[in-house]
């Protein structure tokens, strides 16, 4: 990772963490697929309620099960939640940092991006199982589909 892209990571999380430090954050793990990559990703998020019951920050990183070398991707999103008992449906945007290391001396490449989301979730106790799909519009626009819980 370059120093302007750590220097951009770490200017997102520095602006919205005192906001995010308001309420009881929830921790999730995630998994789906790269329409682009062609491969299935692993994935972890923490969710801050920032403005009640509405907006949430939802920073998360991705690893892309490539074969050899790397691709991971760190996302700083927002939404919009629009409640409705039990269920919920949102949608969201926010700024992703994507490297990519296809191995061997091919060097690698960090790209910026803009996520574009929409998910929808229900909760089962404590426990949300949630589908969410996600636009990344950067130099080659990727799909991204997955499904994660929240805790």
């Amino acid at each position: 990772m370059t120093t302007t892209s750590r220097l951009a990571l770490a200017a997102v999380i520095l602006l919205a963490m005192p906001a995010a430090t308001q309420a009881e954050p929830r921790f999730g793990v995630r998994f789906g697929y790269y329409t682009e990559a062609e491969d299935p990703f692993l994935g972890a998020e923490m969710l801050f309620r920032i403005i009640p019951p509405e907006i949430y920050f939802n920073p998360n990183v991705e690893a892309v099960l490539v074969d050899g070398g790397h691709y991971f991707t760190i996302n700083a999103d927002f939404h919009y939640d629009f409640l409705s008992g039990r269920r919920t449906f949102w949608l969201g945007t926010g700024l992703a940092i994507l490297n990519t290391d296809p191995g061997g001396s091919a060097d690698s490449d960090t790209d910026f991006g803009l996520n574009l989301l929409a998910g929808i979730g229900t909760r089962r106790g404590r426990v949300i199982p949630y589908a969410q799909a996600k636009l990344i519009l950067k130099s080659d626009t990727e799909f991204v589909i997955g499904v994660g819980l929240r805790f």
